[in-house]
Protein backbone atom coordinates (compact mmCIF):
# COMPACT_ATOMS: atom_id res chain seq x y z
CA UNK A 1 0.00 0.00 0.00
CA UNK A 2 1.70 3.51 -1.20
CA UNK A 3 1.64 6.39 1.29
CA UNK A 4 -1.20 8.23 -0.35
CA UNK A 5 -3.25 5.38 -0.21
CA UNK A 6 -2.56 4.61 3.39
CA UNK A 7 -3.59 8.23 3.96
CA UNK A 8 -6.99 7.86 2.65
CA UNK A 9 -7.75 4.20 4.23
CA UNK A 10 -6.95 6.47 7.53
CA UNK A 11 -9.13 9.49 6.75
CA UNK A 12 -12.02 6.94 5.91
CA UNK A 13 -11.56 5.62 9.71
CA UNK A 14 -11.86 9.21 11.01
CA UNK A 15 -14.89 10.07 12.19
CA UNK A 16 -14.92 13.83 13.46
CA UNK A 17 -17.85 15.58 14.58
CA UNK A 18 -20.93 14.46 16.53
CA UNK A 19 -23.11 14.22 14.21
CA UNK A 20 -20.75 11.65 11.90
CA UNK A 21 -20.19 9.69 15.05
CA UNK A 22 -23.77 9.28 15.39
CA UNK A 23 -24.43 7.88 12.25
CA UNK A 24 -22.00 5.36 12.80
CA UNK A 25 -23.27 4.79 15.90
CA UNK A 26 -27.02 3.95 14.28
CA UNK A 27 -25.12 1.86 11.86
CA UNK A 28 -24.02 -0.22 15.27
CA UNK A 29 -27.24 -0.55 16.44
CA UNK A 30 -25.88 1.88 19.50
CA UNK A 31 -28.48 4.88 19.37
CA UNK A 32 -31.25 3.87 17.64
CA UNK A 33 -33.25 6.36 15.09
CA UNK A 34 -35.58 9.23 16.16
CA UNK A 35 -36.94 12.23 15.59
CA UNK A 36 -35.21 14.11 17.74
CA UNK A 37 -31.82 14.38 15.90
CA UNK A 38 -30.43 17.02 18.96
CA UNK A 39 -31.26 14.76 22.27
CA UNK A 40 -29.39 12.08 19.79
CA UNK A 41 -26.56 14.20 19.33
CA UNK A 42 -26.90 15.13 23.08
CA UNK A 43 -26.21 11.28 23.72
CA UNK A 44 -23.13 10.93 21.72
CA UNK A 45 -21.64 13.86 24.33
CA UNK A 46 -22.87 12.12 27.27
CA UNK A 47 -20.97 8.84 25.69
CA UNK A 48 -18.05 10.67 24.82
CA UNK A 49 -18.10 12.62 28.58
CA UNK A 50 -18.42 9.42 30.19
CA UNK A 51 -16.12 7.25 28.42
CA UNK A 52 -18.04 4.53 27.50
CA UNK A 53 -16.67 4.13 24.01
CA UNK A 54 -13.36 5.73 22.49
CA UNK A 55 -14.85 9.16 21.31
CA UNK A 56 -12.20 11.81 22.15
CA UNK A 57 -11.75 15.39 21.16
CA UNK A 58 -10.16 17.34 18.49
CA UNK A 59 -10.47 21.21 19.83
CA UNK A 60 -14.17 21.58 20.17
CA UNK A 61 -14.86 18.77 17.94
CA UNK A 62 -15.38 15.68 18.99
CA UNK A 63 -13.42 12.29 16.99
CA UNK A 64 -13.67 8.57 16.77
CA UNK A 65 -11.91 6.01 14.88
CA UNK A 66 -14.50 3.66 12.89
CA UNK A 67 -12.93 0.69 13.47
CA UNK A 68 -12.64 1.22 17.41
CA UNK A 69 -16.05 2.27 17.51
CA UNK A 70 -17.01 -0.92 16.17
CA UNK A 71 -14.32 -2.69 17.93
CA UNK A 72 -15.88 -1.65 21.35
CA UNK A 73 -19.31 -1.85 20.40
CA UNK A 74 -18.56 -5.42 19.62
CA UNK A 75 -16.58 -5.70 22.60
CA UNK A 76 -19.81 -4.98 24.47
CA UNK A 77 -22.26 -7.22 23.25
CA UNK A 78 -20.12 -10.15 23.11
Amino acid sequence: MSGSDQASAAGADVLIGAAAILDELRELGVIGETDNESSDLDKVYYIAKAKKLPIGRFGKSLIASRAKLRRAVLNLVS
